[in-house]
């Protein structure tokens, strides 16, 4: 299955293009870049912020994101702060402290990310409001 993705690293880089074998459980994976051909990029998980599927590439620059749970998903309720201090809203169907990382999808119907892999390690905080 072809995934459209933006891989945040955790020193700043990102990286656009599509995957085909990204596994949260696996220690790295490869994204085709999104210019057009080329070699495909090796991104270790360990190096990675998360990995957000996007709708498209270009996104909206003027979109600001709800933050409030309205209209989100089925799934408990999560607030995200990384350690460069974004924060996401969303909702998660599973969540163990113990695993690497895990899915969870915005609050916001309309945000240009389906999905998200949130890299634990690059987490400060974790609200998971009532």
């Amino acid at each position: 299955m072809e995934n459209k993705v933006v891989a945040h690293l955790r020193d700043g880089r990102i990286h656009k293009g599509i995957t085909h074998d990204f596994d949260p459980d696996g220690e790295d994976f490869h994204i085709l870049p999104a210019e057009g051909g080329g070699v495909p990029l090796h991104v270790s998980i360990e190096e990675m912020k998360a990995l957000f599927y996007v709708k498209d590439y270009l996104g909206n620059r003027e979109f600001v994101p709800r933050k409030r749970f309205e209209g989100a998903g089925e799934g408990r309720k999560v607030i995200v702060t990384f350690m460069d201090g974004e924060v996401v809203y969303g909702v998660v169907n599973s969540f163990d402290e113990k695993i690497r990382g895990f899915f969870m999808a915005p609050a916001d119907p309309d945000d240009n990310n389906m999905r998200i892999f949130v890299v634990r390690h690059s987490v400060r905080s974790l609200q998971f409001p009532g």
